[in-house]
């Protein structure tokens, strides 16, 4: 009897911190009882996006302003430097902010930028290796949640998008730069 709830205990710790460590949230029949039994609302439902595209993929487009379709519009990589690079990443994380709330400051999510990578979106840590302006590992860049993983993991805009969609779902601790950048 012991041994069964060593067992079942262990199972709810790996899928808690799984649920709570990960950019890479749980498959959604792991998730959905732990969200009714939290009962937060604020909780987000990554299962909509997944169930909205699989709709599009055999039917009719969703309505343009539905408000759970996260933006994916292609991004082209730009070409910036300097002051004009940095001008851009400002008005990229207000459209992101925008698009994907986040109860963090504008300002807050730039210093944030400039503490991982100087507001470099080309620069690669070799110690992860981390790439970008957010410092993505390639794992975390290409995982479920990211809906803009196809842009590529040096594209600026994508990063910013990125970083703000997973602010919105409460990811901010992620960054080592996150509590340091106030």
């Amino acid at each position: 009897m012991r041994l069964v709830f060593v067992i079942l205990f262990m199972a709810a710790i790996w899928v808690s911190g799984w649920i709570v460590g990960s950019l890479s949230p749980a498959p959604q029949f792991l998730l959905s009882p732990v969200q009714d039994w939290l009962g937060d609302g604020d909780v987000p439902d990554d299962a909509e996006v997944e169930n909205d595209a699989a709709e599009e993929a055999g039917s009719a487009p969703a309505e343009a302003d539905d408000a759970s379709v996260p933006d994916i519009e292609p991004m082209v990589p730009v070409e910036l430097g300097g002051e004009a690079a940095l001008s851009q990443y400002r008005a990229w994380i207000s459209e992101a902010r925008a698009s994907h709330p986040y109860p963090d400051s504008e300002t807050h999510m730039f210093d944030v930028m400039m503490c991982e990578s100087g507001g470099d979106a080309s620069i690669v840590n070799p110690a992860g290796p981390y790439t970008g302006l957010f410092q993505y590992a390639t794992g975390t860049w290409n995982g479920e949640w990211n809906t803009y993983r196809g842009d590529g993991i040096t594209n600026a805009r994508a990063q910013i998008f990125a970083t703000a969609l997973a602010w919105n779902l409460g990811m901010q601790n992620q960054w080592g730069c996150y509590s340091r950048a106030h």
